[in-house]
């Protein structure tokens, strides 16, 4: 029974579980917006055309005073709360809430969701008394996650994205620092983390780093790598910025491999010494894109994405990669790339390379976009070529299908016909793949214009099959903002 109640949210209307169960709460989310909604008009993080419908919400029209009782009880009612997350906290939390969660020894870990970004706060005063240069917080884990559409939201809706950095930047640098020696967990963006700072201390117990944002200057990051020798999971999920040349994680091998057991890029660059410096004990690789790249086509205007580049690999660039990485035990895999004369080639390669591979998730284009028509994607084929994976048991397939795109807002566009095109497609796929003796399913990415979502096929023995717009937050792989489709459709 106590592990029901691990989890609690709480917001600013000050309630909190019963005291029965308060002793077992170890988790705890708040939502709550502490900064008021004519802040955060002033700096453009609140659309001003007025919403058909809105539910009144006095947090959301005064905001919450950091220092209103229900934060402060939440946590002295909660005395097993180990970790905070903040979420809906439009405009940021301020620096006194953090000191809040900070002087409770007991919180070892706080957590930033991308609605809770630093835009409206004041900046940090931090106290020299608490906070000096030598003065280690007893933090873990730090998790900030940033909206991967940030910079294209800014110039949507004419914010200043540079002072955001700014303010987010001064946050970073009066926490992250302080947590070298007992970091565990981090995840941070790129271009705002104190990654020069971080570079010059050690971080011995640091076994997770994530990177979003996009992309500024690598250089400090390569330093970084050598001051972490516990680091076990590295993922790098940040978008390309136009006109940098195409950034690098390791500019030259290691004397001593990485340990690596998860390896996450974007964009990746063939020419990465990365790939030859990690070890046999990697278990999961991801050269992928971010944001997903069959979600550009909803920038409908070219100013939209005039900071962001997309250099998607080729097939021949992949294999490169691929043969310079010794991972005998490699069992999940995803590749992003556009089809060429080496695509088979690549993927005949991967049970050679990869003899343990159970999960593999593969997002095709075509060599060139402007080449249309569906009879082109040779689809039978790359599924003859996965069933060569013995021990293969999941597929994820994005193969750029063009007919399954539907538009949710357009209710005359009911997608029956794009479904039965989908299903007879998985269907087939399903026939090739299912002679495997480990084969639990194949998922085909539908498309409605605004997200992606993994539609499963099982073998026909299975008991129940999932419905083919199966709409479930687990089946979506990515979503683009409501704000863009909103955009869309009024210019539309």
């Amino acid at each position: 029974m106590p592990a029901l109640f691990r989890a609690c949210c709480a917001g600013g209307s000050g309630a909190i579980p019963p005291k029965a169960i308060r002793r077992f709460v170890a988790h705890l989310k708040f939502t709550t917006v502490f900064v008021s909604l004519q802040e955060r008009r002033a700096k453009r993080y609140v659309d001003p055309r007025p919403v058909l419908c809105y539910v009144y919400n006095v947090e959301e029209e005064t905001g919450i005073p950091p220092e209103n009782p229900p934060f402060w009880l939440a946590l002295e009612h909660l005395p097993a709360v180990r970790s905070v997350t903040f979420a809906s906290a439009s405009g940021g939390v301020p620096w006194t809430a953090i000191l809040k969660c900070l002087s409770y020894p007991r919180i070892t870990s706080i957590s930033f969701r991308n609605d809770s970004m630093w835009t409206c706060v004041p900046p940090p005063a931090v106290s020299p008394q608490l906070l000096s240069a030598d003065t280690q917080l007893g933090l873990t884990e730090l998790h900030y996650v940033v909206d991967e559409w940030r910079d294209v939201e800014s110039v949507m809706a004419q914010r200043d994205i540079q002072a955001a950095r700014t303010l987010e930047s001064s946050y970073l640098r009066a926490l992250v620092p302080r947590m070298s020696n007992t970091a565990e967990s981090l995840t941070l963006p790129i271009d705002t983390a104190p990654l020069t700072e971080m570079s010059e201390i050690d971080w011995p117990r640091l076994t997770a780093l994530s990177l979003t944002g996009q992309w500024i200057d690598s250089a400090s990051l390569q330093a970084l790598l050598f001051r972490m020798p516990n680091l076990r999971n590295l993922s790098i999920l940040a978008s390309q910025r136009r006109g940098i040349p195409h950034p690098l994680v390791l500019t030259e091998g290691l004397k001593q491999r990485l340990r690596l057991h998860s390896l996450t890029i974007a964009y990746p660059n063939p020419e990465d010494e990365i790939f030859a410096s990690v070890g046999e004990e990697l278990t999961c690789l991801s050269l992928r894109d971010s944001p997903r790249y069959y979600l550009y086509p909803q920038c409908t205007e070219d100013w939209m994405l005039e900071s962001m580049e997309t250099p998607l690999l080729t097939s021949t660039d992949v294999l490169s990669i691929i043969r310079r990485i010794p991972a005998p035990r490699l069992w999940k895999l995803e590749l992003v790339y556009r089809a060429d004369e080496a695509e088979f080639e690549l993927l005949h390669y991967l049970s050679l390379a990869f003899p343990l591979l159970q999960q593999i998730e593969l997002h095709r284009y075509r060599a060139s976009d402007s080449l249309a028509g569906d009879d082109n994607i040779p689809y039978m084929n790359i599924a003859k070529a996965l069933a060569s994976i013995e021990h293969l048991r999941v597929a994820y397939l994005n193969l750029d299908f063009q007919d399954v795109i539907f538009s949710p807002w357009r209710t005359a566009e009911y997608p029956y016909e794009r479904a039965i095109l989908l299903r007879d497609r998985g269907e087939e796929i399903r026939s090739v793949l299912e002679a495997g003796r480990n084969f639990e399913y194949v998922a085909l990415l539908a498309r409605p214009s605004n997200a992606g979502v993994w539609s499963k096929f099982r073998p026909k023995w299975y008991p129940y099959q999932d419905p083919i717009w199966w709409m479930d937050r687990k089946a979506c792989d990515a979503t683009i903002h409501a704000m863009w489709a909103l955009y869309n459709r009024s210019n539309s």
